[in-house]
């Protein structure tokens, strides 16, 4: 191999010096915080749901890590341990690559497939490839592409028999008008948003409804029930108007799907959806902890598989559930005319995603990658700054809690959603194996 192909393996492979004699490179270990990046813009100009938001980033995170797999001998592949993921093609490991150019090219060729307006994606894919066409040998640059796309097209074959495709334009769900039950909340009274994701294949966990969740609490009008209670406690808390309270709940928003009305003119409001919000950290402690190209792919993979079925769960117990929002009891019971701080997501209630998704990414990140500290720059290209936090769990438990001061969930929504999470996380750590 020439010397200028030589020498970025010799000072960016590290550890893996033992493949540098087959022409193996790596320019960027950070790639694939890159197409995270790429993917999460993608996700925020289509307006997508936070659960489809989510199965863009399993698929293409989970096609990233398989296109590595190769080439690391302590790291095991997910098939057969994903649900319906058939082994792999074989990868001729002595042909030339540069690595993470193969995570991208296995990246950005499913991630094109599964957006809305495929062109962000495509011309990312276009860019970054020029980038690597003249720092790399002629034939590490085909082999890349030929790899990583291959591994693209396996993932987005397997994706397209999970049923997404199915349910689209069947999303109708009409409210059953019985008291205690979901309604559409202002100022849009919009439809329910993803009533059949349970029908979704999972990633790991063995269906839907396979975990328990205690019974959101009987509605009542009584004044001395304990749902007034609690319908009084998300009163009072907004009443309040503590600020840390309120910049607590707008930093954990994360609404897709938010509309801003100003007089005559209404328009959809940018921001970073659950799943992008908890890759994007993990995307910070990947480059804090200077993780490798694999260490890097094994936890975006890991996060999304998660997030991808706490969602899944998660809109199972939704929609089995109906039940009533915060805002539509305070009407009912105590001020007809309140509204929630942030705006009410078009869904029950009841058990709180972000509790779910937070407690079950939480659960799985400080038992598998260690608790420690960093600083959360996700939200700062949306206005809001960043956090510390003493590790991923520690984050999730703001994220519930904001969602009581955000006047749209009770707090039995948040604990037992945290319940749901914790399950979830745990069945991950058990039933998913990535080193071996």
């Amino acid at each position: 191999m020439k010397l200028k192909y030589l020498l970025p393996a010799l000072l960016l492979f590290g550890a893996c010096s033992k493949n540098e004699k087959h022409g193996k490179v790596i320019l960027n270990n950070d790639v694939l915080s890159d197409c995270n990046t790429a993917i999460q813009n993608a996700i925020v100009v289509d307006h997508v749901s936070a659960p489809a938001g989510s199965r863009r980033y399993f698929y293409a995170t989970v096609a990233a890590y398989e296109s590595l797999v190769p080439f690391y001998s302590e790291y095991t592949s997910l098939a057969g341990q994903l649900h319906e993921l058939k082994a792999l093609p074989a990868c001729d490991t002595s042909k030339d690559y540069c690595l993470d150019l193969v995570a991208l090219a296995a990246h950005t060729y499913a991630s094109e497939k599964l957006v809305y307006k495929m062109d962000s994606i495509k011309f990312y894919r276009e860019r970054k490839l020029n980038w690597y066409k003249s720092r790399i040998s002629e034939s590490q640059y085909k082999n890349s592409i030929a790899w990583g796309d291959s591994v693209g097209q396996h993932i987005v074959k397997w994706a397209s028999s999970d049923t997404f495709n199915q349910i689209r334009g069947r999303d109708f769900y009409s409210p059953s008008g019985v008291e205690g039950r979901w309604e559409p909340t202002s100022p849009d009274f919009q439809s329910a948003v993803e009533p059949n994701w349970n029908r979704v294949r999972p990633a790991c966990i063995p269906k839907a409804g396979a975990f328990k969740i205690a019974p959101p609490e009987p509605f009542s009008k009584s004044k001395s029930s304990r749902f007034y209670t609690i319908t009084k406690e998300v009163y009072d808390v907004v009443a309040r108007k503590d600020s840390a309270e309120l910049l607590t709940a707008l930093y954990w928003d994360d609404n897709p799907n938010t509309m801003v009305h100003k007089g005559h003119v209404t328009f959809n409001l940018l921001k970073v959806s659950p799943a992008g919000h908890w890759l994007g950290m993990y995307s910070t402690i990947s480059r804090q902890k200077k993780y490798s190209l694999i260490q890097s792919a094994e936890g975006f993979a890991r996060f999304s598989a998660v997030i991808f079925d706490a969602f899944i769960a998660c809109w199972d117990a939704k929609y089995k559930y109906d039940y009533i929002r915060p805002e539509t009891a305070i009407r009912m019971l105590i001020d007809s005319s309140w509204s929630s701080p942030i705006q009410t997501p078009a869904f029950p209630e009841y058990p709180s995603g972000h509790s779910v998704v937070s407690t079950s990414v939480g659960t799985l990140s400080d038992s598998y990658f260690g608790n420690y500290s960093f600083t959360d720059s996700a939200e700062m290209e949306f206005g809001l700054g960043t956090r510390k936090f003493n590790g991923i769990l520690e984050a999730s438990k703001e994220a519930c809690m904001s969602r009581l001061y955000g006047g749209i969930h009770f707090i039995d929504g948040i604990k037992n959603g945290q319940d749901l999470g914790r399950q979830i996380g745990q069945y991950h750590l058990e039933h998913i194996k990535t080193k071996k």
